[in-house]
């Protein structure tokens, strides 16, 4: 009996421990400030990337063309395929579609709440229309909701293959080919199903997959989701061990990348409407552009994106003063002890960065050595 009472009393000592240790680590989170994300991106080269562009001219370039998983910040790429597809009318971006459509894809825990944040917005802002909701507002919903729902519906409405000629027409060399990268959260448990294997033998099948295989298995289990039998399959692999953070790490490795000098060239191409052929730029423009809340701002737009072990950010502005400005930064730290508070602390960090000319130049001076050019 002493010894239950004993093992008892460690544990709630190891209990108050950590809670205490929690409130500790919030509270110095709380204190920290755009410096502090200066600071980390200087101390983690191999963590870190960020390419700036002011007035067409290179402002900062750290790591710039070192690839980095993109997370959702890759679904700009598919916004430009739907905003080409609506001008050239192979798409009407008033096509009604059943929202039961997009449920096909939609896997409940996975994004966020993001998806269901989105349904709520059309429901308030009385965009659907008797359970259907027009093609606009769903490419919307990916991206300022970044619905994954919305995102594979696209994906399979438009075609991978057209999705991915833009990285050839727009010259991203360094690009990866995008893939249902939603879908393939359920990889694990559809893995250790047909194989018949178990969990940890599925990790391992996953990490030793080559980038082809992984987007070949994706796109499998998108088709699957996309049949009829898709919502069954959904709960019978959406299960708990899909969030365990030593597989969400794995994913995040597997997503597709690029470089934030890639991103930052794409955010100038539309902010600046350069796209060709022209007619795409107006449509794109409504669905990346956001609501300026900024004094200082008269134009912005942006998509971000994030996983358990990445951040992701592609943006572009027009300040007061006629400024413009596009940059990208990219964040991929797998250890995690970072990555709650830098996810609090970089719209505060941006929002520096885009107003704040001397912290621009301080910026530029620590973050002068571009290890992505050595």
């Amino acid at each position: 009996m002493q010894i239950i009472l004993l093992l008892v009393a460690i544990t709630l000592i190891f209990v108050f421990i950590c809670i205490l240790f929690l409130l500790i680590a919030k509270r110095q989170n709380n204190k920290k400030t755009e410096i502090d994300v200066l600071s980390f991106l200087k101390e983690n080269p191999s963590k870190a990337s960020l390419y700036m562009i002011k007035n067409g001219m290179e402002k900062i370039s750290y790591n710039s063309e070192v690839k980095m998983p993109l997370a959702s910040t890759a679904k700009v790429i598919i916004a430009i395929e739907f905003a080409r597809q609506v001008a050239a009318k192979l798409l009407d971006e008033h096509e009604l579609v059943d929202l039961e459509e997009l449920n096909k894809f939609y896997i409940p825990g996975s994004d966020g709440n993001a998806h269901n944040s989105w349904i709520k917005w059309i429901k308030s802002n009385h965009k659907e229309v008797q359970g259907k909701i027009t093609l606009f507002e769903i490419a919307h919903g990916m991206l300022a909701y970044s619905s994954n729902a919305n995102t594979e519906f696209l994906m399979d409405k438009m075609g991978l293959d057209e999705i991915n000629e833009n990285i050839n027409k727009l010259s991203l060399s360094l690009h990866d080919k995008i893939f249902p990268f939603s879908s393939a959260g359920l990889m694990s448990s559809y893995i250790q199903e047909v194989d018949k294997i178990g969990f940890k033998e599925s990790i391992q099948k996953i990490s030793e997959m080559t980038y082809k295989e992984y987007m070949e298995k994706s796109i499998e289990i998108h088709q699957i989701l996309n049949s009829d039998k898709g919502l069954g399959c959904i709960q019978k692999w959406n299960t708990k061990q899909n969030y365990a953070r030593r597989l969400q790490v794995l994913e995040s490795r597997k997503l597709p990348r690029s470089t934030t000098k890639e991103y930052a060239y794409l955010m100038k191409l539309i902010h600046k409407e350069e796209l060709v052929p022209s007619t795409l730029n107006p449509y794109l423009k409504m669905l990346i552009q956001r609501q300026v809340d900024n004094s200082k701002l008269i134009e912005f737009g942006n998509k971000g994106g994030s996983t358990i072990s990445v951040l992701t950010e592609a943006l572009y502005c027009t300040d007061r003063e006629g400024n413009d400005i596009q940059l990208a930064m990219f964040i991929q730290d797998d250890s995690g002890v970072d990555h709650i508070w830098l996810k609090q602390k970089l719209d505060l960090f941006f929002h520096k960065l885009l107003t704040d000319t001397e912290f621009q130049k301080e910026v530029s001076k620590k973050l002068s050595y571009d290890k992505g050019r050595n």
